[in-house]
Formats: structure tokens, sequence, C-alpha cells
């Protein structure tokens, strides 16, 4: 950390390392406290969201990210699709086969568990609590998931050491994580290290001790916050942009293992959110409807399928002029109850549907689209887009 009359700087390096939290966190505080610009220097490590979460509580603060080395692996590739349509729902991933759940027990894990039973995947669930400690529903639901197919659950924390697996593993859905809402100015430099890394880790870790065991395709649960954070979200938002940045690696590393980001908003009726989505949504959040979410997931684990490596899954509320609004890599929705609309969204996006697309470009990383009565509106946007914009109409 470097400080004089004109700002501060702050250097992390290629990845995130311990202590980086801290000093972070310190030079954000300093530079709030002084009214000083901060600009946040680094070659991959990332960070750029605490200082987008920490502008929200400091209106003030004036602050920038420099990425010194354009050729780090962790930047998303170009995509290799030109023109993409949400592909017909034909059943998950073709066969059934082993599937392990990281967070498995919470409830978007046990409705996403619930959908690939049905599917006859035999899954593996694995969560820092015991089974027996869940709520009664929660029992029933698990219950009527091992009644459908063979189901192994494990009590482990994967950021440090994955159980042998049960079966072979052939596809995973790392949707582990932690919910630590906190202002910046109250939070500890070790509370904010410990929430920094553990999603990160816990994936590769999952990785590493999966390959063996026949993975192949892997669905990493983030968040719409590392790219957009709110108040008190600077954890958690920090948490998923090192998450993403980790599954990039991972794609340069381990070729034959599919892995796909997907950056979700808060799910509206499970999940560490549920009790205040609604709440949520009327202050601004997106929400996605659980029956759309696990239906997305369930495709996104086909390997077979051409998918984008980062889809977010989000957006700004809807209008009376503007139905449904969503960012995504293929279909999304930010209304908080309206299901039919979501529904309609996907029907759309189908082949053959009434929608034209517009094609991405070799520098879009996300493509939007907007639906109005009978015709869906896309276009394409770079990387770091979030600002919202009419889209050029498509007939």
């Amino acid at each position: 950390m470097h400080a004089d009359d004109d700002g501060m700087l702050v250097e992390l390096g290629a990845r995130w390392r311990p202590g980086d939290a801290a000093l972070l966190l310190g030079g954000i505080r300093r530079a709030a406290e002084r009214g000083l610009p901060l600009t946040l220097a680094h070659r991959g490590a990332g960070g750029g969201s605490l200082l987008r979460a920490a502008s929200r509580e400091w209106p003030h603060l004036r602050h920038r990210e420099i990425v010194r080395d354009g050729r780090e692996s962790f930047r998303t590739r170009p995509p290799r699709w030109m023109r993409y349509r949400l592909p017909a729902p034909t059943g998950a991933g073709g066969e059934p086969a082993g599937v392990a759940i990281s967070g498995g027990l919470g409830g978007i894990g046990l409705a996403l568990a619930a959908r690939l039973a049905a599917a006859g995947h035999p899954l593996w669930l694995l969560d820092r609590r015991p089974a027996g400690g869940l709520p009664a529903a929660d029992r029933r639901r698990l219950a009527a998931t091992i009644a459908r197919t063979r189901v192994v659950v494990d009590q482990a924390d994967v950021t440090a050491a994955v159980p042998a697996a049960p079966f072979p593993i052939t596809h995973l859905v790392h949707a582990a994580g932690e919910l630590d809402l906190a202002p910046l100015a109250d939070l500890a430099a070790d509370d904010l290290e410990r929430l920094a890394g553990g999603k990160a880790t816990a994936l590769r870790t999952l990785v590493e001790a999966l390959v063996p065991a026949g993975l192949r395709s892997v669905v990493a649960f983030g968040s719409t916050e590392s790219r957009h954070p709110h108040r008190l979200f600077g954890g958690y938002a920090l948490a998923n942009e090192l998450l993403r940045r980790e599954a990039a690696r991972l794609r340069e590393e381990r070729p034959e293992v599919r892995v796909v980001t997907a950056e979700w908003s808060l799910w509206s009726a499970v999940g560490m959110g549920a009790a205040s989505a609604g709440m949520a949504g009327r202050a601004g959040f997106a929400v996605v409807p659980p029956e759309w979410g696990v239906q997305v997931t369930e495709r996104l684990l086909d390997r077979r399928r051409p998918m984008p490596e980062e889809i977010v899954l989000g957006g700004p509320q809807p209008t009376p002029e503007r139905p449904v609004a969503a960012i995504s890599g293929i279909g999304g929705s930010s209304l908080v109850v309206d299901d039919a609309s979501v529904r309609r969204l996907v029907r759309l996006c189908l082949p053959g549907g009434t929608a034209r697309h517009r094609e991405v470009g070799p520098r879009d990383r996300i493509v939007r689209a907007q639906v109005a009565d009978d015709t869906v509106y896309t276009w394409g946007s770079g990387h770091r887009d979030w600002n919202t914009r009419a889209p050029g109409r498509q007939r």
C-alpha cells in the first residue's frame, strides 16, 4: 500500500493471497477517511468488487481498478459461439450420471437434487451441516429425493478436504456459500479474509478431488453481486468475484472439464436469501424463480450443449413498458413472482420460436434479453458493461 497527498495505491499480485483482504480493506478505509482517490492495481488477484461495494457506503470515494497484464489466464476468452438459443427441454446431462452438489442440503441444493433425482441421476450431497439438523420440511424433501434415486449425504467442509466419492462423479454443482451481510466500516479484516477465498478454494478442492472420479462438467454458483454489489454485500461480492476468477483458471488448467460460472441473483423462495427475497425485489434486486433456476442448471450440466463460459442471470426490475428484463448468456428473469413471464421468455428463446437473435460479436461476454408482448429483443454487451439501455429492436 502506498499513500501520498494525491491518492492511495494498493498493489496485489496474480492470485488472491492470505493478507490481501486486510490490505485492501485497510486501503479503502484510509482513502475514505482522508478523502483520497484509491487505485487498485493487480495482475489477476481481483478485488474490484470490494471497491464497488465500498462506494455504496462511502459515495464520495473515488476509485479505479487497473489490471496490469491483459494476458492473464483469468480473463475470459472470446466465446466460441456467435448465435445461441435456449435448447429444447429434453432432459439434462444425457444418460443418468453421478452428480455431486456442494451445499446440497441448502434450499437451492435440495431443489436441484429433486429435479436431478427425477431424471435418475445418483446424487452425492455435501454440506457442512448434518442431515439430522435440517428443518422438518427439508427433511421431507430429502426423503422424497432419496425415494427416487440413489443419494449419499456426507457432512464435510469442502474448503479443506473432500471425502472419497461414493460412486463415479460426472457432474458437479458448486452451490456452497456463505452470506454474511455487514458494512465494510464494521467488518473485521479476519472475517473478510475468511469470507473472501472460501468459495474459490472449495471449487478448486472439489475439482481436483473429483477429476479422478470422472468429473467432466461443473456449474459454479456465483452471484451478480460480484459485478454490481449493493450495500452490505462487500464480503459476499468479493467471494463471488474470486470464485469467477478461479473458475476461469480451472478452465485453462483442465480443458477436459467444462466449467460454467452461473452468476445468479437472489432466488425468490429458496436459498440463503429466501427470507428477504420479497423485500429485496421491492428494493431493486433481480430475483430468479426456483423452478426456472433448477431447469437452467440442469441444462448447464450437459457438456454436449454449446454454452458460454460465464452466465449472468438477473437484471433490472421490470416496468410496465419492459415486462421482463434479463442479463444472461441463455435467458433469465428479474421478476419476483410472475413465473408466466419467465416461461414466456424461455419459450421465445426455443429453436423455432418467433424471436430473432442478434449475433453476438467476438468481444461480447453477456447477452441481454428483453420481452415485450410476443417479441424478445436481445443484444450483446461487453464483459464490464452493466448500463441499462434500450436494445435495438428486431422483428
